[in-house]
């Protein structure tokens, strides 16, 4: 067998046991918050992702806000993008959180990103979702 190709499977084989364990879970805080502390940063957005191409979009969270608490850049972006979106693109199961997001956004941006400093973009002095956000 390949070498390199040894090499991946050994990397991939962990990475599609958790994501079968999360499918089995459906979403479950308990199971989730099991697998988080064994699965990386990478494996967790792989989650979150699947867990949005099943609608579960509570569990789609969770993987997302325990990949972006890691400094995961590209679930920092999902995450900002979902909770300033909301309803918008989750329907009425997730609701908008735009100072949250924003926050996400910014995080994302910090680690350079052109996407993401692109998103960052709404946190201009003179945004009113700044504005918003400084007031609350």
């Amino acid at each position: 067998m390949n070498h390199s190709l040894t090499r991946r499977m050994a990397v991939a084989w962990p990475a599609a046991l958790l994501i079968a364990l999360a499918l089995h879970s459906s979403g479950r805080a308990e199971a989730s918050n099991g697998l988080s502390a064994y699965a990386t940063p990478v494996q967790k957005y792989a989650l979150a992702l699947e867990a949005q191409t099943q609608g579960d979009y509570p569990a789609m969270l969770t993987w997302l806000r325990a990949a972006a608490r890691e400094g995961h850049a590209p679930a920092q972006r999902m995450l900002g993008i979902a909770l300033i979106g909301g309803p918008a693109l989750y329907g009425a199961s997730q609701p908008a959180d735009l100072c949250e997001g924003r926050q996400w956004l910014l995080r994302a941006a910090s680690q350079g990103g052109a996407d993401d400093v692109a998103y960052a973009l709404f946190g201009r002095p003179r945004d009113p979702l700044t504005a918003h956000c400084e007031a609350a």
